[in-house]
């Protein structure tokens, strides 16, 4: 299954959101082609993955997963990426490029031996945390943002304190968009308190489930901060 919408900005429409599991989704414009955390086939047996169908079709390019340009990657946890997959579609496609941090490459490196002689399509942008880095690739201008990965305790230990996460914002064609990645409020709170009030126009903004676990407080703090036209809540699993 393939859930595909499109948003209507002016006179046109002019983004097509194309949903293929968890947060991951191809967005196209009129002039570009990407994915977003597309590539993955673990949901820990909690969140949704992509079937077996979709993942074929993205490998072998086929519609509507063809003239890819970019793929980004939030962070390299198995609900977001597969090494193995990822290997396999960046051999494929030389003209692909990976937009993603340094942590990232080296755990897929590690993973998938001589992956980083496909460094030629790397574009390693790696933020600290609250800070941002912008870039343009391949006419596509993009902020990239030092989000903090959601933390999780045990024992008084943070097990996610090691896992680097970013978001995005990305200039599509003149198409807004936010993607959150694994972050929650109060990380999110952290990064705007660090950068100031949030002054760049965002037409959709994909959001993680839990930044929303206060539910009208923290939709009304996105809208204010944000002001986004639409929001798309991401990373929900499927019991829920």
């Amino acid at each position: 299954l393939i859930y595909s919408n499109s948003f209507l900005f002016g006179q046109t429409y002019d983004l097509q959101v194309t949903y293929i599991a968890n947060e991951g989704f191809m967005l196209k414009t009129k002039c570009h082609k990407i994915l977003i955390d597309a590539l993955f086939t673990e949901g820990y047996g909690y969140f949704a993955c992509p079937t077996k169908n979709v993942i074929e079709k993205i490998l072998s390019a086929s519609a509507p997963f063809d003239s890819v340009s970019l793929c980004f990657l939030t962070h390299y946890h198995k609900d977001h990426s597969d090494s193995k997959l990822m290997f396999e579609y960046l051999s494929k496609f030389p003209s692909v490029k990976l937009v993603t941090t340094k942590p990232a490459l080296t755990f897929i490196d590690g993973e998938q031996f001589r992956f980083v002689k496909l460094k030629k399509q790397f574009c390693e942008i790696t933020p600290e945390t609250n800070k941002c880095i912008m870039q343009t690739i391949d006419g596509v201008t993009m902020k990239v943002l030092g989000l903090k990965h959601m933390s999780f305790y045990e024992d008084g230990i943070d097990i996610e304190e090691y896992m680097k996460n970013i978001g995005f914002y990305i200039n599509l064609d003149g198409v807004r968009i936010f993607h959150s990645g694994d972050t929650k409020m109060e990380n999110f709170k952290n990064y705007i308190d660090s950068n100031g009030q949030w002054k760049d126009p965002v037409d959709v903004a994909f959001v993680y489930y839990e930044l929303l676990n206060e539910g009208k407080t923290d939709l009304d703090y996105l809208r204010i901060t944000l002001n986004p036209q639409y929001i798309v809540v991401m990373h929900v699993p499927p019991s829920l």
